[in-house]
């Protein structure tokens, strides 16, 4: 049984693989996958690439080059990806997250809300997705949503100082400057602790 978790052992064991059956698409997206534990991102899109060249139709290959291309900042690809992946099928929370963190940095602020909404139908309990609807909502104007959203991430998550950054400048925007001042203090007291 392959061990994602020990990146560097199992890209080793699919190096293997690969070797004894090179055309095999899915060796091909497990090599990529640890290839981005390892954040060796050019490596993983290369070898997505070639995945998606033998199986253009795998929904998994599509959305994991939607997130590799996130994290190399190309955020018109990794939306592209996502929504290829997402009309294949891709029906996990992951390429709806993935896709509205891209729409986002894009400035498609409704269409992020909308993706990072249908996430979190998909797994309510994440407290990154909440927080990131809570950072498009705030952008888009939409301070008392991003309010609770906001909320809802730091009751899942305690210690969410970026939430409790962002539900402050969201209170600002309401007007409510003590509400803002006290986030944004138990932010820096946070900081200031893992310090």
């Amino acid at each position: 049984m392959l061990n994602l978790n020990r990146s560097d052992e199992a890209l080793a064991e699919l190096d293997v693989a690969a070797l004894i059956d090179s055309d095999d698409a899915a060796v091909r997206t497990c090599r990529a996958e640890a290839l981005s534990r390892l954040r060796r991102w050019q490596a993983a899109i290369a070898e997505l690439d070639i995945a998606l060249r033998m199986n253009p139709d795998d929904p998994s290959a599509w959305s994991l080059r939607g997130a590799v291309n996130l994290e190399l900042g190309r955020w018109s690809d990794a939306e592209s990806d996502c929504t290829r992946a997402l009309a294949l099928g891709a029906g996990h929370a992951d390429a709806w997250k993935t896709r509205g963190v891209a729409r986002y940095r894009l400035g498609l602020l409704e269409a992020a809300v909308a993706d990072f909404t249908q996430a979190l139908s998909l797994s309510a309990d994440n407290a990154e997705t909440l927080y990131r609807r809570g950072l498009a909502l705030r952008d888009a104007g939409d301070n008392h949503r991003a309010v609770a959203d906001f909320t809802a991430a730091i009751t899942l998550y305690e210690r969410y100082t970026e939430a409790y950054v962002a539900r402050g400048k969201a209170y600002a925007n309401l007007g409510d400057m003590s509400a803002a001042r006290s986030d944004w203090a138990l932010a820096a007291q946070m900081l200031h602790q893992s310090h």
